[in-house]
């Protein structure tokens, strides 16, 4: 009996003993946070963390993904609460503040800087420094459903008066022709951003944001507030109780023959129904098929922490991330056109979206030249949801003219 009283008192000691390396091995482990805002992409980010940490064990990687994710971190920001890993879109107002108050690690001369593509990179320059590295690129389009185009023998639009006839087309033989998410205000900025960054440039945005021109009166931003409404004529009638979700639901449904997003949407689509036959091509908002730009930008794009405990394990996880390899895995997950050198766009369902692109026929998001950065962008989101329901032109260009002034005051 006391020979088993022994060997189980012992076994107690080795237990606890264990149980106790567990837990300092555990303390022991440099802890890196992974803030990134777009939920589609959270199962695809655990898997590459389950596969770094593989690799090394002494690195534990932790993804942020919250909802209003963009908001969260400039709050989260702003009170010093910097994630030593985050999500920042190069151009944008927000980034160039952020480098400018030493919030960001300068990774100018790391060498994984040089995966990447560099007319891509190029756009994280601030006084030759950069401060964020660019993994993927988004698109937006106008996702449709192959079978129903078949069926009615339609084909794909290039020009707005073209669009506007296959919308016409769809509604005479009763299929709904396009579906809006007009409850998200994502969906809708989505949607309209694609006329507004078609009709203006860059230069545009520098003169509006030093009030050097004016909204109100300017028959370009007249024309284009028309189009949107003519889109909206044709949408669903329940398109203000929908979102994004909804929207797609019905979409794979077959309820809808076209809706309007990017390609970051695409994983969802076929998690829903892997049967579906679909494709996406660039939206035509000009009657000028040369004019057409695709919309989009950096979108799977990192900064580091400029007082992060881990600089070295943080660039790391970015080095691994920008592997050919794993930024092909990346495009093939989700249909993004990648900013990593030799990367290819497998996905077939692109193929229309990504011949624009890889042309250059391109066009950056507008409100990353805002004044005023992600605040900006969000007023214009709820500005543009009250101009959907009211269809007041006057009234929302008027308030867009005192959103720009708001910000430039602030400025």
């Amino acid at each position: 009996m006391k020979t088993k009283n022994m060997i189980y008192f012992l076994l107690v000691i080795l237990s606890a003993c264990s149980a106790k390396e567990e837990v300092l091995l555990e303390a022991e482990k440099k802890q890196i946070e992974f803030f990134q805002a777009k939920p589609e992409t959270v199962e695809f980010f655990n898997e590459m963390i389950k596969e770094f940490e593989m690799q090394y064990p002494d690195i534990d990687i932790q993804q942020v993904n919250v909802p209003d994710g963009m908001a969260v971190l400039k709050t989260r920001i702003a009170r010093g609460d910097v994630p030593d890993i985050f999500i920042n879109y190069p151009i944008e107002q927000d980034y160039l503040v952020r480098a400018q108050k030493g919030y960001l690690l300068d990774i100018t001369n790391e060498d994984f800087i040089r995966y990447v593509e560099p007319d891509i990179q190029e756009r994280y320059l601030i006084d030759g420094r950069m401060y964020g590295v660019a993994l993927s690129q988004n698109a937006v389009g106008v996702i449709y459903n192959t079978d129903i185009f078949t069926e009615l023998d339609l084909e794909i639009p290039k020009t707005w008066d073209e669009f506007l006839q296959t919308l016409e087309k769809l509604k005479v033989v009763g299929r709904q022709p396009i579906l809006l998410g007009n409850k998200e205000l994502q969906s809708i900025s989505v949607f309209n951003l694609n006329f507004i960054a078609n009709q203006f440039d860059v230069d545009y945005w520098e003169q509006l944001n030093k009030g050097k021109i004016k909204i109100k009166n300017d028959q370009k931003w007249i024309d284009l507030s028309e189009k949107m409404l003519q889109v909206l004529e044709f949408a669903q009638p329940n398109s203000f109780n929908d979102d994004s979700d909804a929207v797609i639901q019905a979409f794979v449904n077959g309820e809808g023959a076209m809706f309007i997003e990017g390609v970051w949407m695409l994983p969802k689509i076929e998690k829903l129904n892997p049967q579906i036959n679909y494709g996406i091509f660039p939206f035509p908002v000009m009657n000028d098929s040369d004019q057409n730009k695709v919309l989009g930008g950096v979108d799977g794009g990192f900064s580091i922490s400029a007082d992060t405990k881990y600089p070295d394990e943080a660039k790391r996880f970015l080095e691994f991330l920008l592997k050919k390899e794993n930024a092909q895995r990346f495009s093939d997950y989700e249909g993004n056109i990648s900013a990593v050198k030799g990367v290819i766009m497998n996905k077939k369902e692109v193929r229309h979206l990504a011949a624009h692109v890889l042309i250059g026929k391109t066009v950056n998001w507008p409100n990353h030249y805002w004044v005023g950065g992600t605040a900006a962008e969000d007023d214009f989101r709820r500005i543009s949801q009250q101009f959907f329901l009211d269809r007041d032109i006057y009234s929302y260009l008027e308030s867009l003219e005192k959103m720009f002034e708001k910000y430039r005051q602030m400025n």
